[in-house]
């Protein structure tokens, strides 16, 4: 497990790799749409961005990995699915967003009822918890968008349209559509998590 500022850092870099890994994947797509149409401008460079691709997703996902021990211990566990510790965190912002209002109108802070805190908080612990599940989900389609992808690529190389015309592109089109896809959810999930909880 790493210690938070080496977790902090990584947690960093990891998003701009996936920030990257969204980009390429995504730029893939559309310069393969116009083999879709029997054209074929500019392989060479298409090949190229599936290589690109695919080495930003695998760097990203190393990151992930090495990131995921801390996670699952200083988020997930401890914060996530603790509904204890959701509840208090919670608690804690309606009386700060509180005692804000008060400083802001220039009267003390008001005792707030505890019916009023457990009211504003009560939905917390299952909100936290779906975004727990969520990144678990999001882990096991980041799998599956690698092997997709990695065939895509591994097909894209190989394949020569003057000499197999169409040949895999269907299935290379489809691969890398399901890799970007990928490529956004992990993206959407991760900020959604580290959006709600971080290191």
């Amino acid at each position: 497990m790493l210690d938070a500022d080496a977790a902090r850092w990584l947690l960093i870099a990891h998003g701009v790799l996936a920030a990257a890994a969204v980009a390429a994947t995504t730029h893939w797509c559309v310069w393969l749409w116009p083999f879709t149409r029997g054209r074929f401008p500019k392989l060479p460079a298409v090949k190229r961005f599936g290589i690109i691709a695919m080495a930003l997703y695998l760097v990203a996902m190393a990151g992930g990995l090495l990131l995921y021990p801390t996670y699952k211990a200083r988020v997930k566990l401890e914060f996530l699915t603790s509904a204890p510790a959701v509840l208090e965190d919670a608690a804690a912002r309606v009386h700060a967003a509180e005692e804000l209002a008060a400083r802001a109108a220039g009267r003390p802070a008001r005792a707030l009822d505890p019916g009023v805190v457990l009211h504003a908080t009560r939905d917390a612990p299952d909100r936290a918890d779906k975004v727990a599940r969520w990144f678990d989900v999001k882990e096991h389609w980041v799998a599956v968008g690698l092997l997709l992808g990695l065939a895509a690529m591994a097909a894209l190389l190989a394949w020569d349209p003057r000499r197999d015309g169409r040949g895999p592109l269907t299935f290379v089109v489809l691969g890398a559509l399901g890799t970007c896809a990928v490529t956004w959810l992990a993206a959407i999930v991760g900020l959604m998590t580290t959006a709600t909880r971080s290191f």
